[in-house]
């Protein structure tokens, strides 16, 4: 089979099984594939330079779109620039799928240049592997979880481009398989016996778009005590903000050990809470439930785990047995005392974090890495709703946020990313991409700490900061974007630009005894 027949049937099939996207990077060896796309405009392409900010982009693409997206690499280590966003998505069940060409099998363990080994790299960031030339042809994806990345690999000869490239059409029907489950009903009654030998407090994570109906039905029949993480995307909503735990983690802490609580339920992806981390020492015999959207459980200990999320509202609950009263008025009190604190130091991070959230009403906004996560948990304004909140939590710190955050933006919409100064950095060609997007109102914003400074807390070594004096209007200026420096949180901002927003807190207030101490005990900032 020539190169450009294998290169047309390997994208026709994406295309019929339900991928609609791709995010190409060019070069030699990977110039059939490129051919193609040229030779079918109705394909969507995004291009890049390099590879890293593709595939995170596609991860976010994904989330947006809520299919399959596809990162095209020519060979080489090219490939492996891949692997951050491979594992990132395995552990977010998000189903990317990686295209790599290749030089022929025979070159393998030669060190011929541009030749690794790259059937394997991906190793367990894979569901499936295709090394395919024009001997072996076989590509299939019947039987497919899409829960973790695939990997086509094809390996061209020379002369590459040797034929014309080949015509396709859209498809007009996918082809994609879908798996009827059964209705697990071990589920349903080891939910119902938990919750009526239990008081169990439930810690809200990532959940799926699909699955917020079904986990606010159920919470609504359990009336429990939530704490629920910003990117569950259903913090503080209306149907449920009576059981919302509005203080942070102390008053998890304050639940279990006073015996409030005496169990956990969780719901979503893998919590970011320190509670989480505790199962496995401190409290490490308290019975934990755990109902995800994949088999990651985020702790080492056996509990008990179901991936039917999704079955949730068909779960009929009878109500736990708490007063609200034994916890809802201490909640508030503390709330009122933070809310003083950021009256006091308006310029320490938690409280521009909170003033920051009021610009965001009815926005989409995603949180960059573990400080923003954990400083909009505690600080956000419970009054003022954004439309979603999402971040990339399953393995990644700060690797890939921005370019997952342009791909999750939507035209029409009010996106907003926080993140801080080293992930900024960490993703400086993320911004290639702006003259490819639809999206126009695109606000990044970046607390500049100076360094690393969730770690300050714990080491209080400057080693472990990595300390700068770097300001990012450069950035902004290199890539065409608005730029605005904020010492103070506007009520109001314009809509409608691309822009990057530099927030400096003072280091002063944010390490005042008062403010530390509401960190630490607010969201329990131990946790990294």
């Amino acid at each position: 089979m020539t190169n450009m027949k294998l290169s047309a049937e390997v994208i026709h099939l994406l295309l019929k099984t339900g991928v609609r996207e791709f995010c190409i990077c060019a070069g030699a060896r990977n110039s059939p594939l490129i051919e193609t796309f040229y030779k079918n405009p109705f394909i969507k392409i995004y291009h890049f330079f390099e590879e890293r900010s593709a595939a995170f982009f596609a991860l976010g693409r994904i989330a947006s779109t809520r299919r399959p997206v596809a990162v095209v690499t020519t060979s080489g280590t090219s490939v492996a620039e891949i692997l951050p966003a491979a594992v990132e998505a395995t552990y977010s069940s998000l189903p990317l799928v990686i295209i790599s060409a290749d030089r022929p099998k025979s070159y393998r363990g030669t060190g011929s240049p541009q030749t690794i080994e790259q059937v394997g790299l991906f190793s367990y960031y894979i569901e499936a592997c295709f090394d395919l030339d024009e001997e072996n042809t076989h590509f299939s994806l019947k039987g497919l979880s899409w829960r973790k990345p695939i990997h086509v690999n094809i390996c061209f000869t020379e002369p590459l481009i040797d034929q014309e490239a080949i015509e396709l059409h859209a498809p007009l029907t996918e082809e994609r398989i879908k798996f009827p489950e059964t209705f697990p009903l071990n589920m349903v009654d080891e939910i119902q016996k938990f919750c009526e030998a239990q008081r169990p407090i439930v810690i809200l994570s990532t959940l799926p778009e699909k699955s917020k109906q079904s986990v606010l039905t159920f919470l609504k029949l359990l009336k429990a005590p939530i704490y629920a993480e910003g990117i569950s995307g259903i913090k503080n909503h209306p149907e449920i903000k009576d059981l919302m735990i509005q203080s942070g983690e102390m008053m998890v802490n304050y639940l279990l050990d006073n015996k409030i609580c005496n169990a956990v339920l969780r719901i979503g992806g893998v919590p970011t809470c320190r509670t989480w981390r505790d199962l496995e020492d401190k409290r490490k015999d308290l019975p934990v439930l755990s109902i995800g959207f994949n088999h990651f459980t985020g702790v080492s200990r056996e509990i008990t785990h179901y991936t039917d999320i999704d079955d949730l509202s068909r779960v009929y609950i009878d109500p736990v047995k708490i007063e609200p009263k034994e916890y809802q008025n201490k909640d508030k009190k503390n709330r009122g005392e933070l809310l003083r604190l950021f009256q006091k130091y308006p310029k320490s991070e938690p409280a521009m974090i909170h003033a920051l959230s009021r610009l965001m009403k009815d926005k989409r906004v995603y949180l960059g890495n573990s400080l923003p996560v954990r400083m909009w948990d505690l600080a956000a304004d419970e009054d003022l709703i954004p439309k979603n909140v999402v971040g990339n939590r399953g393995a990644n710190g700060i690797d890939g946020q921005l370019s997952t955050f342009l791909g999750w933006s939507q035209k029409g919409e009010g996106n907003w990313a926080i993140v801080g100064d080293l992930t900024a950095m960490y993703d400086l060609p993320s911004l290639w991409i702006t003259n490819q997007l639809d999206a126009e109102d695109i606000n990044i914003v970046v607390i500049n700490n100076k360094g690393g400074m969730i770690f300050k807390r714990i080491f209080n070594k400057n080693i472990f900061l990595n300390r700068h004096q770097i300001q990012f209007k450069s950035w902004a200026d290199m890539w065409g974007w608005k730029y605005e420096n904020w010492t103070e949180i506007p009520q109001t901002v314009t809509s409608g630009v691309q822009r990057i927003i530099e927030v400096n807190p003072e280091e002063e207030q944010t390490a005042s005894p008062a403010t530390t101490s509401m960190v630490i005990v607010g969201a329990a900032m131990s946790s990294v």
